[in-house]
């Protein structure tokens, strides 16, 4: 299915922002990293538009879930679900003020639900999934999102997971050097 829709970055971002700031600390930053990946692991697709859409709003579903402040690695597990029950709400509400129609709105929806499972079956999921692990490779995640008691867990759990995650070619070889500068930016910071 074609696209067919030029982003309006500016109004997307007029309409989609307000549902971060009642969302995890961190999570507008994060978004904003996402967008960064997925532009260059997506440069020169047709569907780029699209990819970025679903990169400024893959976690709008935290709006309203979680407690003001840092959390740590089980408080976020425990309300997952919850973030994941109110995603496709919020993404139709932001969608809809921005004319989407309803197959394009199903696109953006399960390409987040593949952000939001860590797996990619279509080389658009891979983009998504390989953006959104990237933009956790950096200590500005951690201290943005994270209790300090939580980095060593998380970043434990990134290099055992992310390898079998990352699905794009730029991406593979972009994940060890991340991953390095991440401990090593880890081990300056404790």
């Amino acid at each position: 299915m074609a696209w067919n829709m030029k982003l309006n970055e500016e109004k997307l971002i007029f309409v989609a922002k307000p549902y971060f700031d009642t969302a995890r600390g961190g999570d507008w930053e994060h978004a904003l990293r996402v967008v960064k990946w997925v532009k260059d692991l997506g440069e020169g697709r047709d569907d780029l538009d699209m990819l970025v859409t679903v990169a400024y709003i893959h976690d709008i579903g935290w709006s309203g879930v979680a407690p003001k402040g840092k959390l740590d690695f089980e408080q976020i597990i425990n309300l997952e679900d919850k973030a994941s029950e109110n995603t496709p709400i919020f993404v139709r509400e932001v969608l809809e003020k921005l004319k989407y129609n309803n197959k394009q709105i199903q696109k953006v929806i399960r390409l987040i639900g593949a952000a939001d499972n860590h797996e990619s079956q279509r080389d658009d999921e891979a983009i998504i999934v390989d953006a959104d692990s990237l933009s956790k490779l950096c200590i500005e995640h951690l201290q943005d999102k994270l209790k300090p008691s939580s980095f060593q867990k998380a970043v434990s759990l990134w290099e055992e997971e992310f390898i079998t995650r990352i699905k794009t070619e730029k991406a593979k070889k972009i994940y060890p050097k991340l991953l390095e500068e991440l401990k090593k930016n880890l081990k300056s910071a404790m």
